[in-house]
């Protein structure tokens, strides 16, 4: 058991002992637990005790979560964009699934819902950047982190996707700079299903 899985757990049994304790050992001003809420608390921490623990041989992915999907990547390299380039994000923290492919910086839904991402980016010093979140071939948002030095801005954005969709970060207009550092990694992009 990793040690974040462990924190959880312990996290997980210390909130059942405090609902234990809330609904038997006391009652509070505005009355006790129900049996019905008792049973429902309980097994919804039970459950989520037994999703942490239950794992199969495949690298630490539960079971149940073979159609989940969740990458993190950053800019190894500053870079001057060309019009309308495609971010290459390269240096692949998370990939469960391998549903992000750093040799094109794009993302492909391996399955319809509703996923989450966020992308991170650094300017040139006293250089301009705008980059736009794109959604097959349609633009979401975009940032515009500024050029009074290396500047930053983050976009967070929730999408409902439909299987085969992609989605990844592309250089808009004529602001064209992006830094980071190898060792900082301040320019990333990132995206999870949330269900």
């Amino acid at each position: 058991m990793t040690d974040n899985r462990r924190r959880i757990m312990n996290c997980a049994c210390f909130i059942l002992v405090l609902l234990f304790m809330s609904c038997f050992g006391h009652t509070t001003a505005s009355g006790s637990c129900t049996p019905k809420l008792e049973n429902a608390l309980f097994e919804d921490l039970l459950s989520m005790m037994l999703k942490i623990k239950g794992t199969d041989k495949n690298n630490g992915i539960h079971q149940h979560d073979k159609n989940f999907s969740a990458f993190a990547a950053s800019l190894t390299a500053k870079k001057i964009l060309g019009s309308g380039e495609t971010v290459k994000f390269d240096k692949v923290w998370t990939n469960v699934n391998n549903n992000y492919d750093p040799s094109t910086g794009v993302y492909t839904a391996p399955n319809s819902g509703v996923y989450q991402f966020s992308c991170s980016v650094m300017s040139g010093y006293k250089k301009s950047l705008r980059v736009f979140l794109w959604k097959n071939d349609r633009k979401t948002v975009a940032v515009f982190p500024g050029n009074h030095g290396h500047d930053m801005a983050t976009l967070n954005m929730v999408l409902e996707l439909k299987k085969g969709d992609r989605v990844y970060i592309k250089q808009g207009g004529a602001e064209k700079y992006i830094y980071t550092e190898a060792a900082s990694n301040f320019s990333m992009f990132s995206g999870y299903l949330i269900r």
